[in-house]
């Protein structure tokens, strides 16, 4: 089955945030109630400022029944869990502390061993058994994107884009912006998913929105391209600065 693609345009950034925070608590729900768990991929950036403080309040913490909820993350910077730029400290801080979720039931990125190749092993295990265990689907996954087109830790033209088809997650060395050595999910991994769910704000990421959803494109060059969760839904929610150009 083709993909089911929804482009939304908000006003304001603030009307965009409330409505992802609807969209992933009625989806992660939704899971819960047919499925009796669900499964869940959280990005950092913007994503830990405006969307988790929503999710983590009123009516959206009391709508998710977190104890059921499973925590992988989408990508993470290779950097010990208490410096300020790992994604896992943020969403900790800003959704995770504040909600009933299993703390055994939620895996970052093991920044913690020397070689970032072991990290991306054991992340591959785990993200194949919890998506086992979950029907072979992230219920959701949520994704931003940079001015420069890229996504969780998948740069444009960076080599890591050519990961075998069945690694699920990669080490990203020499990384556009730094830190330079990151772990990301691959497009395989996205791509196991029922809803994948792109956010963007503001006027930087307009030409990146437009390069992703207008024309013939090369995935390589504009990487959101590559994920394509076959028979899921595919969401871009972005506010009328970001999709200015469509």
């Amino acid at each position: 089955m083709p993909v089911q693609r929804t482009i939304r345009v908000y006003d304001r950034a603030e009307e965009l945030y409330q409505a992802a925070a609807a969209l992933v608590s009625e989806q992660l729900q939704t899971a819960i109630n047919e499925r009796g768990r669900a499964l869940v991929a959280f990005s950092g950036g913007s994503l830990t400022a405006y969307l988790y403080p929503l999710l983590a309040g009123t009516p959206w913490r009391e709508q998710i029944d977190w104890p059921l909820v499973s925590v992988l993350f989408a990508d993470e910077r290779y950097v010990p869990f208490d410096d300020a730029e790992n994604t896992y400290r943020a969403t900790r801080q800003t959704l995770l502390d504040h909600v009933p979720v299993q703390a055994e039931q939620v895996f970052p990125v093991p920044t913690y061993y020397r070689e970032p190749e072991q990290a991306a092993a054991i992340y591959h295990q785990q993200t194949a058994a919890l998506l086992a265990a979950h029907g072979g689907k992230f219920d959701v996954v949520l994704l931003g994107i940079g001015p420069d087109g890229h996504t969780a830790s998948l740069f444009p033209h960076h080599p890591a884009l050519a990961t075998p088809a069945d690694k699920l997650a990669v080490v990203v060395r020499d990384a556009p912006k730094p830190p330079p050595v990151r772990l990301s999910l691959t497009p395989t991994a996205f791509n196991a998913a029922r809803s994948v769910v792109f956010i963007a704000s503001g006027e930087s990421k307009a030409a990146a929105v437009a390069a992703a959803l207008t024309g013939p494109g090369n995935p390589h060059a504009q990487p959101t391209r590559l994920i394509q969760p076959e028979g899921g839904s595919l969401y871009w929610l972005v506010d009328r600065a970001a999709g200015r150009l469509l």
